[in-house]
C-alpha cells in the first residue's frame, strides 16, 4: 500500500513538472519585450505635459507610448543613469513642495524627465 502511494505521488510530480515545462516552452503565452532607444540613439524628449503632472501614476507609459514600460534609463548631462525599474526604484528622489494643502509635498516618479531628457526603455506588450 505504501509503495503504491509513493509510486502515485512520484507519477503526479513527474506529470506536474512536465506540464510546467511545457508551459514555459510555449512562446505563444509569453510577453514580447523590446528595447526602444540605446545609449547611442536615445529616444528624444517627449514634450507631453502628462509626464510632469502624472504624480505617482504608473500608467503614464500606456497613456503616452501605448506600451508597458518595465525599465528605463535617463540621459543626464553627466551620462546615462542606471536602469530604473518601474515599481522598484523609480520614485523621484527629490520632493517638490505642493501648493495645496500648505506644507504638503508632491511625490513623482523619475520618468518625469521623459518630458525634457533623452531616454531609452524596455517595454512589453
Amino acid at each position: 500500500m505504501k509503495m503504491t502511494k509513493f509510486f502515485a505521488l512520484a507519477v503526479c510530480i513527474f506529470l506536474l513538472s512536465f506540464e510546467l515545462y511545457a508551459d514555459i516552452g510555449n512562446t505563444a503565452t509569453q510577453q514580447t519585450c523590446t528595447q526602444t532607444g540605446t545609449d547611442s540613439t536615445p529616444v528624444p524628449p517627449n514634450a507631453n505635459n502628462i509626464w510632469n503632472t502624472g504624480g505617482l501614476n504608473r500608467n503614464l507609459d500606456r497613456m503616452v507610448y501605448r506600451r508597458n514600460i518595465i525599465a528605463y534609463k535617463i540621459k543626464w548631462s553627466t551620462g546615462w543613469s542606471g536602469w530604473i525599474v518601474k515599481g522598484v526604484n523609480d520614485l523621484y528622489a527629490f520632493a517638490t513642495p505642493s501648493t495645496t494643502p500648505s506644507g504638503a509635498i508632491d511625490a513623482r516618479l523619475t520618468w518625469i524627465y521623459f518630458y525634457d531628457h533623452e531616454h531609452q526603455f524596455i517595454s512589453c506588450n
